[in-house]
Parts: structure tokens; sequence; C-alpha cells
């Protein structure tokens, strides 16, 4: 095998697909390296071992699920709106991965924890700026987050016109 020149960033894009595609276990050294066509030593340059790997995928799933979104949202004129638009507008299967890999991975568990209390503190700051009283925004803030995880895990997905009404019934419901 030939091995062509990868960084980080190449291994743990291709660790977020393997994790979204066939889930933890197959974030391996050996299975990441053949999937992408070079040796094992190419994984152990860039990582110490394979927990640090995982706290590099972790790290990355934190850029994507919740830094980049925030950054992207915040140039919008309603971040709300948009938040909800790309929460429900597709499905995650690296979400529904970490969080099945957060059953059994201490690591993934305290990331999960992370981003959901980070979340839940944004979208309490997006209701209180939409004037909701901020307990009363704590609380909704969990309600959505909660809407979107269980959502997350289902095979359902909302397009067009339905996902249109879905967003304008939960802004509605959390914007009273």
């Amino acid at each position: 095998m030939a091995d062509t020149r990868l960084g980080p960033e190449e291994w743990v894009g291709a660790g977020l697909k393997a994790l979204a595609k066939s889930g933890a276990s197959a974030l391996k050294a050996d299975k990441l390296a053949a999937s992408l066509g070079v040796s094992r030593g190419s994984f152990y340059w860039h990582f110490a071992d394979v927990p640090a790997f995982h706290a590099a995928v972790l790290k990355r799933w934190r850029e994507v699920a919740l830094e980049n979104i925030i950054a992207e949202i915040e140039t919008t004129d309603d971040p709300l709106e948009a938040l909800l638009h790309r929460a429900f507008a597709g499905g995650s299967g690296v979400e529904s991965a970490v969080r099945a890999w957060a059953t059994a991975n201490a690591q993934a568990r305290k990331a999960v924890e992370t981003v959901d209390a980070e979340r839940i503190r944004y979208l309490q700051k997006l209701l209180v700026d939409a004037g909701i009283a901020p307990d009363v925004a704590a609380m909704r803030a969990r309600v959505v987050n909660w809407t979107y995880l269980g959502f997350s895990i289902s095979s359902y997905r909302l397009e067009g016109a339905l996902l249109k009404q879905f967003i304008g019934e939960l802004l509605y419901l959390f914007r009273r």
C-alpha cells in the first residue's frame, strides 16, 4: 500500500463518515487506513493513539454540529428560524451515531453532554432575544432540543411545504 500524504483533517473527516455509516466500531486505525487506501503508519503519524483520534473526531463533530451552525445562522435576519430550518431540513447520521457511541463511551458521552448544554444555552438566548422571559426560555430551549433529538433519530424527513409548516408551528409555539 503506497501512502499518500494525509493530514489529520482527512483522517477525522473519514472518521466522521465511517461513524455515520457504520457506528463507533468503524473508528479503528486499520479500518480507516484500508478505507483511505493508506497504511496504519499514517494514522499514528497524526494521532498518538485511538483515544486521541476519538477526541479529534468529537472535536470536529462539535464544530459541525454546533459552532459552524451558530456562526452561519448568526448572519441571518432570524437566527431562530434559520436554526430550526437547519435542524429539521435534513437528517444527520452523524448526530445519531455520536449519540449511540455516547451510550458506551465516556469520552463521547462527555462531548454530547457539553454540546447539548451549549445548544440549550444558545437556544435560550435566541428565545430571550425574541422577548421570552428567561425562565420560560430555559424550558422551551430544552423542549426545542429534545424535539430535534427525537427527530434526528427518526427516519422521517420533512421537505417543502411540510417543512415550512412544521417550522412555522414551532416558531408559533416557542415565541408565544
